[in-house]
């Protein structure tokens, strides 16, 4: 074997070594390339896009456009490394409205597919004749005369055929194409002024017209985010801001549905995702996360782009100016829509129910009431009473704040029972917060989440179902029917099986409408739809972070979005029922997803803390 440290002669790379090598920074997956091929047909000036995958694009990757279409010389160039029609001098790169500038994106593609481009020059001046490119890596590009129609259509066949290790961790059809769909879903709600068709093989996934915003989200995303949103605008002498918020009261428990575009490029931004949620302070609760499509215009000259390939990051000149526009635009929004009634009621953030709001040139605080949504000026905040003024808090260590905690599972003496049924007496249960059940037991007391007890009883209880130990389902009485949106639809085909088999009865009456006919017994009347939408959000989420199987990715989100939410009162025979169905769980001490259940506090620690033992 040759020693790796031993002298080895310098030499320049063949050129297609050194295409696959780049190709690799672009072209990440077959998302990639529709991406790159699509931003080309809008800098080309098309307004009618369409896009058709094969094999979630590994087999093929189809765009027509009919934009302005290429003349043969730029034909001849366009396949080659460093060639664009961009950009012509280093000062032009700080003024890039387009999506393309590098000339790096087709070359790459070309270098691990084999690819056919038909273009027709568009010109009001003198009539051009079509043509075809015929590439395919490590052989001569071919052009002929062709009869093809005005504007271009490009076939890229066999993606990564020539790069085996690149195609060999592509993840699975599902998931790449769940990738291609998100992709495609952004780029049609960048220009709603664009149409956009999309098929999957030979199924139609979309085909959305010219329209307004708001009707491009409502076509997309579905009616219910257009209806439960606002609208938001404002500027500076640098910057303009448009597009829409989400309601606080309409929250989901995933990050998706949130959108930046910058000069309508879709961007990622941490910053801004923070401002966003800046104006929502004191509204949303941890793990909510709101809908938001936010349209950022700027001078070109004060941000930069060409950051990285894909051009999914950008630096501005000064971030603190766009964030600072960014969050008091949306905290203006929530506060013109008295939103901050929409507080949790109960949230015990804080000692006292006022919360400041402190609007803009204004010296003296404004606060608004968390109970009663009442907004008051000049209202100090909560007074301690005076006889806690003098109250001596020297001795840390005793008067410590840090709870004593244990997971029950811990417990000796318990094993695999939660408690003794006797130790659930109605007199024994109360609810503090409507968030959690409080027990009495033989040796102190227990802490229970509703939530997180739920969830485990359904999770299991669904898995049951699946493996048909158990019958959970129902018929309805009236059949409900169900539109779903383009991304709905996607992660509801990947799932129908699963969702099946955990007591969703249903049939199809086209690509995107669905008929209820039966669901499990723990979807409460009237909620079918908003529930089953809220699984599949929660399926997408879990899928990112939860190395398991479809049935029990399903199963944990169906007990998700199914269980007793936070801030539900519950009667002393509901929580009785809810413990003795813990009781009855395999594992009553974790939700699916691994927080604790339970909590207990032992007497002698009581004891202990009160100076008893």
């Amino acid at each position: 074997m040759q020693n790796i440290h031993s002298y080895r002669k310098i030499n320049i790379l063949p050129d297609y070594i050194a295409n696959q090598i780049a190709a690799g920074e672009v072209i990440q997956r077959p998302e990639s390339v529709i991406k790159e091929l699509v931003e080309n047909s809008l800098d080309a000036g098309a307004d009618s896009i369409i896009v058709v995958v094969r094999d979630a694009g590994k087999q093929l990757i189809h765009i027509v456009d009919n934009g302005c279409g290429m003349a043969r010389p730029d034909l001849e160039l366009s396949c080659k490394r460093h060639t664009t029609s961009k950009i012509f001098t280093s000062e032009d790169l700080e003024e890039i409205l387009t999506f393309g500038f590098r000339g790096e994106a087709l070359a790459s593609i070309c270098s691990i597919a084999n690819v056919e481009i038909r273009t027709k020059r568009r010109s009001n001046e003198e009539e051009f004749q079509g043509y075809r490119l015929i590439s395919e890596p490590m052989k001569e590009e071919f052009i002929e005369p062709f009869n093809s129609d005005f504007g271009t259509q490009i076939f890229v066949r066999n993606l990564f055929f020539n790069v085996p290790a690149r195609r060999k961790f592509l993840k699975s059809n599902l998931t790449e194409f769940r990738y291609i769909s998100d992709t495609m879903i952004r780029l049609a709600l960048s220009k709603p002024d664009i149409r956009f068709t999309f098929y999957d093989e030979d199924n139609l996934i979309f085909d959305v017209k010219p329209s307004t915003l708001k009707e491009r989200i409502a076509a997309i995303l579905g009616r219910d985010v257009a209806d439960n949103m606002f609208y938001i605008q404002a500027e500076n002498d640098l910057i303009k801001l448009s597009g829409f918020i989400g309601n606080p009261a309409n929250v989901k428990r995933t990050t998706a549905n949130q959108y930046f575009f910058l000069n309508g490029r879709n961007i990622k931004s941490k910053s801004l995702n923070f401002a966003v949620f800046s104006g929502y302070e004191h509204i949303l609760e941890k793990n909510n996360f709101p809908f938001y499509l936010i349209n950022i215009d700027i001078d070109p000259k004060f941000v930069d782009v060409n950051v990285h390939p894909q051009k999914h990051e950008v630096k501005f000149e000064d971030e603190r100016i766009v964030f600072n526009l960014l969050q008091n635009a949306v905290a203006k929004v929530l506060q013109e829509n008295n939103l901050l009634r929409t507080i949790d009621v109960m949230s015990n953030e804080a000692s006292s129910p006022f919360i400041a709001i402190n609007p803009q040139n204004q010296s003296t605080p404004t606060f608004v009431n968390r109970l009663t949504g009442e907004i008051v000026s000049n209202q100090r905040q909560f007074d301690f009473p005076k006889r806690y003024d003098n109250f001596d808090y020297r001795n840390k260590e005793q008067f410590s704040t840090s709870a004593y905690s244990a997971l029950f599972s811990n417990n000796p003496n318990t094993e695999n029972e939660l408690i003794e049924k006797d130790a659930f007496p109605k007199s024994m249960l109360f609810q503090i917060h409507y968030k959690y059940i409080i027990s009495q037991t033989f040796n102190g007391f227990i802490i229970i989440d509703q939530h997180a007890a739920h969830e485990r009883i359904l999770y299991e209880r669904a898995l049951n179902t699946i493996k048909k130990i158990i019958n959970n389902s129902q018929q309805l009485l009236f059949p409900v029917q169900i539109q779903f949106s383009p991304a709905e639809r996607t992660i509801f085909k990947l799932i129908e099986e699963e969702l099946s088999l955990i007591g969703f009865g249903f049939k199809f009456l086209d690509d995107s409408t669905v008929e209820l006919i039966s669901v499990p017994v723990d979807i409460k009347p009237g909620k079918e739809e908003i529930s089953i939408k809220e699984i599949l959000q929660q399926y997408e989420e879990y899928e990112k972070v939860m190395k398991t199987d479809k049935q029990d990715l399903v199963a944990a989100s169906f007990a998700c979005k199914a269980a007793i939410k936070t801030g539900q009162q519950l009667s002393q025979e509901e929580m009785k029922n809810l413990l003795d169905d813990l009781n009855n769980c395999d594992n009553p001490n974790s939700c699916p997803h691994g927080r604790p259940i339970i909590i207990e506090f032992p007497l002698i620690e009581l004891d202990r803390r009160f100076g008893r033992s």
